[in-house]
Formats: structure tokens, C-alpha cells, sequence
């Protein structure tokens, strides 16, 4: 701190020297404290910055292993879905082929079925036919006998009227014998006993050759008829036979479109839909890192002015020393000049 002494001698500049370095220090102080405060700022900032960066990079992590997981979470369900989807599918494709099995199963029991009421339909028709040819033919022999019977009998009876009619006549002529009569008149009579009975015989035997015929006639029709019979007979057998083999045919036919439609009631076999594609790893942003600040360089003030205080003091002796002479000029007394001069010898002293 200066004196008032060198503040006398040099006019004040010596305070005004000492005020402007304090100052400087002070603006000094005040520059290193804003510098130390600004610094403290950045490093705060960088810090903080630094900080964000690791906040923002946990974050966007988090997000993305969130992200990851809930693909993953999504492929999961999907495959899910997909294997679900495939084992209903799966499910109905074995229940239709289990029902079009046992329809399949069933077609093959009606079929046997409807074979076996062909085959006793077929057996009842040629058994019936046989049956009728058999009636048939038993009525054609019993026919035929009672033909060849008629026949026999016929023969029989007119071999009876003959031979009944023979011994009619050898009695007649016996008789007339008998009774003694000769000559032309017995010729006569037995002749024509002889004749009555050949007419008779002739009568029976044109009899008999009539009832011949008509017997050969009805052994025609019977034979005829039994031809007839015979024919139809076959023709019903081949009837039944068409009728029988266009019956299997139909029900063969019903049993393959049968089979066809259980066939098609079963859908194509389903496959399992393609994998769904596995997530992957999201991408990772880059981070630049924080820039890294340096400490600038302190601020210092330039030195504080500072007043020569040699020419501070040559300038205040001086113009006390021309205040002494202008006071002495004046007549202002020896004693103001002495004492002037006293100061100025006394400042010249202190500087010389």
C-alpha cells in the first residue's frame, strides 16, 4: 500500500499504480474463476453427455432385445399356429379317411349282401324253373300214358269186339249148323253170318284205326306242346341267366361308384404350411463417442498501466517549485519561499 509520502511526492500516481494493479488482479481473478467455472461447465457437460450417451445406448438395447424378444415371441406363436393348424388338418383328414374305411367297409357288406339275394334270386328263378319243367314233363308222361293207355285200350277194346264178334259169328254158324239145315239155303245163311261178322270187324277195326289216329294225333300236340314247353323252358333259363348277370353288373357298378364317392369324400392329405422365417438379430446403431474436450488456455490481462513515478515526482517538485516562484514573485513573503523551496530541495532529495 503506498504512503502518503510517495502519493505527496509523486503527485498520487503511486495509489493510482497500486489501484490499477489491483484491479488487474482482480479482472485476473475474476478471468481465472470464469475460466475454472467454464471449464468445470464443459467437463460437467462432457460428463453429462457421456452419461446420455450410455443412457441412450442401454435404451436402445433394451429396445431392441424388446424388439428381438417379441419377434421371437411372434415366431414362436406362429409355428404354433402352424403346428395346430396342421395336426386339425390332420385330424379331419384321418376322420374322413376313417369314415370313407368304413363306408368302404359297409359298400362291401351291401354288396356281399346284394350278391347273396342275387344268387338266392337266381337259385329261386332256375329252381322255379325247374320245378315247372319237372311239373312239365310229369304231366307230359302222365300225358303220354294216358295216351298210350287210351292207345292200349283202344286196341284192347277192338281186340275184344273182334274176337267178341268171331265168336259171335262161329255161334251163328254153329247154330244154323246145329238146326240141320243143308243145301244152298244153309250156304246162304252161314255166308252171311260170315259176312255180318267181317263188316263188323271191319266197323271195329276202321273204329279202332280212327282212335289210333287221334291218339297219334294228341302224342303230335303233346310232343309238340312238350317242345314248346321245353324251349321256353331254356329261354327262361337264359332269361334268368341275362337277368341275373345284368343284376351283378348293376350292383357291381353301384358298388364302384360307391367306393368312388367314399374315395372322394377324402380331401388330399395336408401338408404342414413351410416354416416361418427365424428372426434375426436387429442391427445395432453406431455411437459416436463424446468429443472429449480440452482446457483452452487461461485468459491473462495485460500488465495494469503503471505511471512513472520518477517522472510522477520530477513533474509534482517541478510544479511545486514553479508555485514557489510564482508566490515569491508576488511578494508573498521569504518565508512562503523558503518553506517552498525546503519541499522542493526536500523532493529533489528524495528522488536524487
Amino acid at each position: 500500500m503506498a504512503s502518503w509520502f510517495e502519493d505527496l511526492i509523486t503527485g498520487g500516481a503511486a495509489s493510482r499504480n497500486e489501484q490499477a494493479r489491483k484491479a488487474r488482479d482482480i479482472d485476473q481473478k475474476n478471468l481465472d474463476q470464469m475460466h475454472s467455472y467454464n471449464w468445470g461447465e464443459t467437463q460437467r457437460k462432457y460428463d453429462y453427455a457421456v452419461e446420455g450417451l450410455e443412457i441412450t445406448k442401454r435404451n436402445t438395447e433394451k429396445n431392441l432385445q424388446f424388439q428381438e424378444a417379441e419377434r421371437e415371441q411372434q415366431y414362436d406363436y406362429g409355428m404354433g399356429i402352424r403346428s395346430y393348424e396342421h395336426t386339425q388338418n390332420m385330424r379331419v383328414w384321418d376322420s374322413q379317411v376313417s369314415r370313407a374305411v368304413q363306408q368302404q367297409t359297409f359298400n362291401e357288406l351291401a354288396e356281399g349282401a346284394a350278391l347273396v339275394d342275387q344268387d338266392r334270386l337266381i337259385h329261386e328263378q332256375l329252381l322255379s324253373i325247374s320245378f315247372d319243367e319237372t311239373e312239365t314233363l310229369l304231366n307230359y308222361g302222365a300225358a303220354a300214358a294216358g295216351l298210350g293207355l287210351k292207345k292200349r285200350q283202344a286196341k284192347a277194346g277192338a281186340a275184344t269186339q273182334a274176337q267178341a264178334t268171331r265168336i259171335s259169328a262161329l255161334k251163328a254158324t254153329g247154330a244154323a249148323q246145329a238146326r240141320g239145315v243143308a243145301g244152298r239155303t244153309a250156304g246162304k245163311n252161314i255166308q252171311g253170318m260170315v259176312a255180318e261178322a267181317g263188316a263188323r270187324q271191319a266197323a271195329i277195326i276202321d273204329e279202332l284205326m280212327f282212335n289210333l289216329e287221334g291218339t297219334d294225333m294228341d302224342f303230335l300236340r303233346l310232343n309238340n306242346q312238350f317242345a314248346i314247353d321245353q324251349v321256353a323252358f331254356e329261354t327262361s333259363r337264359e332269361s334268368a341267366r341275362m337277368s341275373d348277370v345284368v343284376a351283378r353288373t348293376k350292383i357291381k357298378q353301384q358298388s364302384l361308384q360307391a367306393a368312388i364317392d367314399a374315395a372322394a369324400s377324402i380331401s388330399i392329405k395336408p401338408e404342414i404350411a413351410p416354416p416361418l422365417p427365424k428372426p434375426f438379430a436387429l442391427p445395432r446403431p453406431e455411437f459416436q463417442d463424446i468429443y472429449v474436450p480440452k482446457e483452452p488456455p487461461k485468459g491473462m490481462l495485460a500488465p495494469a498501466a503503471q505511471e512513472n513515478l520518477f517522472a510522477a515526482g520530477l513533474s509534482t517538485v517541478g510544479g511545486m517549485a514553479a508555485s514557489a516562484f510564482t508566490a515569491g514573485m508576488t511578494g508573498q513573503g521569504v518565508g512562503a519561499n523558503f518553506r517552498g523551496f525546503n519541499w522542493g530541495k526536500a523532493g529533489l532529495g528524495i528522488f536524487g
